[in-house]
């Protein structure tokens, strides 16, 4: 009779496979903002609220993206207001504060993007 052995390897290099990961799909709640580096590399800046529950507290997220694509579609076509889905890398930084006490920033940089209704026009807004 066979008994399988199964054997968990751990290795020096497993930490690269590590990842943080963040799915939010909510409305885009800021203008975009964009900046660039000081290595002259050009990025974006937005927030996406969120609230899970009807009657829930809306959460807010700073996203900022790098990819020259998304950043070209976003400040094309995408306006505040709009339904998005968002894949983001997170980490988080601490950072401590000039009275002394330490806080938290959660950073979300986008990797992927879809665009599930966008925001209202102004020329909507006007009308109604």
């Amino acid at each position: 009779m066979f008994r399988p052995i199964f054997q968990r390897g751990f290795h020096a290099t497993s930490r690269k496979l590590d990842l943080s990961k963040m799915t939010i799909v909510g409305r885009v709640g800021s203008e975009f903002t964009e900046y660039t580096s000081q290595n002259n590399n050009r990025y974006l800046k937005y927030s996406v609220a969120s609230q899970p529950r009807r009657e829930g507290q809306t959460n807010w997220f700073n996203v900022t993206v790098f990819n020259d694509t998304q950043i070209s579609f976003l400040t094309q076509y995408v306006r505040k207001g709009a339904l998005v889905y968002v894949e983001a890398d997170a980490s988080n930084y601490t950072f401590e504060r000039e009275d002394g006490s330490r806080g938290t920033i959660l950073n979300l940089v986008q990797k992927d993007f879809n665009l599930l209704k966008n925001g209202k026009t102004e020329s909507t807004e006007e009308t109604q």
